[in-house]
């Protein structure tokens, strides 16, 4: 899966990666009233908001829009995102995949993968454990993927001073953060694997806007905003 290229409309893709730029924000804010936030990032949030109620099939959902994202994809069970979602034998399949490629160990590989070994059997035992591998493995994924945006976007934003500060930071970015940014690409496609069938929609922005209360203000108008505020 590569990232999303059309901007008028939201895939899971979209959501997941959208999702976590926001997520360090949202955390700080969670509980609070939405207008702490600067405006361009309320803008951003209310996007997050209107795109996963598309997907989850809420309209006219009232609830402040960081506590409703948080409730979703915050959660140890997941029960919001499992339900009425499953995983179709293929789409686990492409999911195994991406995992083995990441890992050199077959051993290991074989090892922990209680879920791919189990998957085509047929017990209320094995769906018990189906489902509790299921939860285990996005609560890590997601963990991850938040750790990894954090520091990303610490290096993205970096101001260099001197020669020797605009060294060590070239090399951080081109040793690490680089192959890190690889990295969550691939986490990204397998979160969007995890997540199922409700999540293979897409949804226009022109559609979000009549049914799902999404924003109106542009890109270049965020940008401008940001521009005069920063």
């Amino acid at each position: 899966m590569k990232r999303t290229e059309n901007k008028n409309y939201w895939d899971a893709k979209r959501l997941v990666q959208q999702y976590f730029n926001m997520l360090y924000l949202m955390k700080s804010n969670h509980g609070k009233p939405l207008d702490n936030m600067a405006w361009s990032n309320q803008i951003r949030v209310k996007r997050i908001a209107s795109a996963l109620s598309a997907f989850m099939g809420w309209k006219n959902v009232k609830d402040n829009p960081v506590d409703l994202i948080l409730s979703v994809f915050d959660d140890w069970d997941f029960e919001k995102l499992f339900e009425n979602s499953p995983i179709q034998e293929e789409d686990h399949a492409k999911m195994m995949a991406l995992l083995k490629k990441a890992m050199n160990d077959d051993y290991q590989y074989n090892s922990l993968t209680r879920m791919d070994r189990s998957f085509h059997e047929d017990s209320s035992h094995i769906e018990r454990d189906k489902l509790r591998d299921r939860q285990f493995m996005l609560h890590m994924l997601m963990r991850y993927r938040g750790a990894a945006e954090k520091l990303i976007s610490h290096f993205d934003g970096l101001m260099e001073g001197t020669v020797g500060v605009y060294l060590c930071v070239l090399a951080i970015k081109e040793s690490s953060i680089e192959p890190l940014k690889r990295s969550c690409e691939m986490i990204d496609d397998i979160i969007v694997l995890l997540l199922g069938d409700k999540f293979k929609q897409s949804f226009s922005e022109k559609k979000l806007m009549a049914e799902y209360d999404y924003p109106k203000e542009t890109d270049d108008e965020l940008l401008e905003w940001d521009c005069e505020n920063y």
